[in-house]
């Protein structure tokens, strides 16, 4: 049973007085529209309408029925325009979840851009470290480092990428000495941020292209990177940060890269929305924009 074209065709009847005039504001057949209401009456158990050759009229359940549902279908007659208008407009509130110093550093001039295109739209940023399940947690799109994108049903697309530096404050290295190959680093204190190191070791690809590990010896853990940044600029120890987070200090000399001629993995930052289909303009819009400006300023 087709029950809201029914419930439709039972209000148009209602208010045309007429099975006639109903059909043509409806434009359906006169025995469609009477099938339709057929249907409902037997869905619900009660005469809704009498009919006579002469005349129709309500009956006490159908003025009931019919007081109720005429604020429901323009209810839904509302919703509808309202969601048909927001297809052509990005309004709204757009949720966002980003890795806090990516989003510091990185998403400032996206933010701008989006918010002179799309005035109408309210950003809802959040900052976290950490694994999100992006329909459970309700964001519309997230930023996420590579290795943390989980869920088949999830549509993922590259971003960007960053090197990784080992670095240290040139107070730090002039009384502990500067580590000139990954093992030397078990004997300095290491900063770490738990959430990137899960265990003690780095993994650098050396000169000749083989890999070298270092085991670490972590004074300081972290869930958040911008501390272990801080605690590394005040001398407190060795630290691997991204090359966003530690390019203007090292231009700067306020840290040091060690080991430059040992490379670390660098990391993927991916773009994660929940499906390609029905997207609403205020999604699509973010992802294009972000898109195009990572492809500029990768």
């Amino acid at each position: 049973m087709d029950q809201l074209n029914s419930i439709r065709a039972f209000v148009k009847v209602a208010e045309a007085g007429s099975f006639a005039r109903a059909a043509d504001q409806l434009d359906l057949s006169v025995p469609r529209v009477s099938r339709l209401i057929g249907d409902l009456e037997g869905h619900l158990g009660i005469r809704l309408l009498q009919r006579t050759t002469r005349k129709m009229s309500l009956t006490e359940p159908g003025r009931l029925y019919l007081e109720r549902c005429r604020p429901i279908l323009l209810d839904l007659d509302e919703i509808q325009t309202q969601v048909s208008a927001d297809a052509l407009r990005a309004s709204g509130k757009l949720r966002v979840v980003a890795p806090v110093q990516f989003a510091i550093q990185k998403l400032g001039p996206v933010m701008a851009a989006y918010r002179d295109a799309h005035p109408n739209v309210t950003v809802e940023l959040t900052l976290a470290d950490r694994t999100i399940d992006l329909v459970q947690e309700g964001y519309d799109l997230a930023i996420l480092a590579a290795r943390r994108v989980t869920g088949l049903s999830l549509v993922s697309r590259h971003l960007a990428n960053t090197d990784f530096y080992t670095c240290a404050a040139p107070a730090y290295l002039a009384v502990h000495g500067t580590p000139r190959h990954p093992s030397d680093l078990t004997q300095h204190a290491y900063l770490a941020f738990r959430t990137e190191h899960g265990s003690d070791d780095l993994v650098y690809e050396g000169p000749d292209g083989a890999p070298v590990a270092a085991r670490l010896h972590p004074v300081l853990t972290s869930n958040n990177i911008g501390m272990v940044h801080t605690a590394a600029l005040a001398g407190m120890g060795i630290a691997t940060l991204s090359a966003y987070l530690a390019d203007n200090d090292i231009q700067a000399g306020r840290l040091v890269r060690v080991l430059p001629e040992y490379r670390l993995a660098e990391r993927e930052f991916r773009l994660v929305y929940s499906s390609r289909k029905y997207l609403s303009l205020k999604v699509k819009a973010f992802i294009d924009l972000a898109l195009a400006h990572f492809a500029v300023h990768p």
